[in-house]
């Protein structure tokens, strides 16, 4: 966590010389301006006046202080709570790398290896059980290298959100082996939320990762437009499509997750899709306000293929 204490203590450092010059500044300029008054306005007048300016000026100034020092303790506690979260992050991506995935490759190969075996070869039914189980293990094994990309790379809080999904579509691309491509009509970063952002690369990770495992896709992409106070993403394939009204196995499931981080973060999903048409995700989010200025992205963002 000590990664963002420099940028942390700037302002801190910033508040204590305010706190400490500003006063001095003040009291300094109001003495120097003493004589002047008392020889305008007069004795009585003069120092009430100055009396005024005084208590007015250390009223305002307190509150003042009070709601820099609150915004800047807030912030602070909001930068170690999501620094501890990356590190977390950073953390079970490690675990999952070490125990999960490899579990998961060592079974896969074993199993692959069994089923060469005479005795096995020669049973149709126990052939094709283990071959089930093993490209039931290879699929699980891509669900978590999938997922320990999310996770570190989330532990990159200094990339754009278009950053974000430029890295993980490039990756999807080269191991899924679907020719995937993200577009964006922006050259800014886009205007939305922390906690829109994330929820927006948890639903294309998912949507991906339904390509991957269902559609018997060619190509995918991500797509994203900006226009009248909203941003859309779409995630969308030339595969087999299917029956929004019959989800097939794990999509259901996959389907109302995604619903329900959208909806979370103040959006709508639309879903479009057919039996041999393919399928389109479709998210759309309000824009947060102020919008941030940022350099200038292509806007082509990326293209990876497979």
């Amino acid at each position: 966590m000590t990664h963002d204490t420099p940028a942390r203590t700037v302002p801190l450092r910033q508040l204590r010389l305010l706190g400490l010059v500003a006063p001095l500044v003040f009291v300094i300029t109001l003495l120097s301006l003493r004589p002047w008054v008392i020889e305008t306005l007069g004795l009585r007048t003069g120092h009430l006046v100055l009396g005024t300016v005084l208590l007015t000026s250390v009223l305002v100034f307190g509150w003042g202080m009070y709601r820099l020092i609150d915004r800047t303790h807030q912030a602070v506690v909001e930068a170690e709570r999501q620094s501890a979260a990356l590190v977390e992050r950073d953390r079970i991506a490690r675990e999952m790398h070490d125990s999960l995935a490899q579990v998961l490759a060592v079974a896969h190969l074993r199993l692959r290896a069994l089923e060469t075996r005479p005795s096995v070869a020669g049973d149709e039914r126990v052939r094709a059980d283990i071959d089930d189980l093993a490209t039931l293990c290879r699929e699980a094994q891509r669900d978590v290298r999938e997922a320990i990309v999310g996770l570190k790379d989330a532990h990159h809080p200094e990339r754009s959100l278009l950053e974000h999904l430029d890295a993980f579509v490039s990756v999807f691309s080269r191991t899924s082996g679907i020719r995937t491509t993200l577009h964006a009509d922006t050259a800014a970063e886009l205007n939305l939320s922390p906690a829109a952002e994330v929820q927006v690369i948890r639903v294309a990770q998912e949507a991906l990762a339904n390509i991957r495992k269902h559609a018997g896709a060619t190509h995918a992409a991500v797509r994203v437009t900006t226009r009248d106070g909203h941003t859309e993403f779409v995630v969308e394939d030339d595969g087999v499509g299917f029956d929004p009204g019959h989800p097939r196995g794990s999509d259901g499931f996959g389907l109302v997750t995604m619903r329900e981080r959208t909806e979370s973060a103040g959006g709508t999903l639309h879903l479009d899709a057919a039996p041999g048409r393919g399928t389109r995700v479709v998210v759309t989010l309000p824009d947060a306000a102020p919008a941030r200025p940022n350099a200038p992205a292509p806007a082509r963002v990326g293209e990876a293929v497979a």
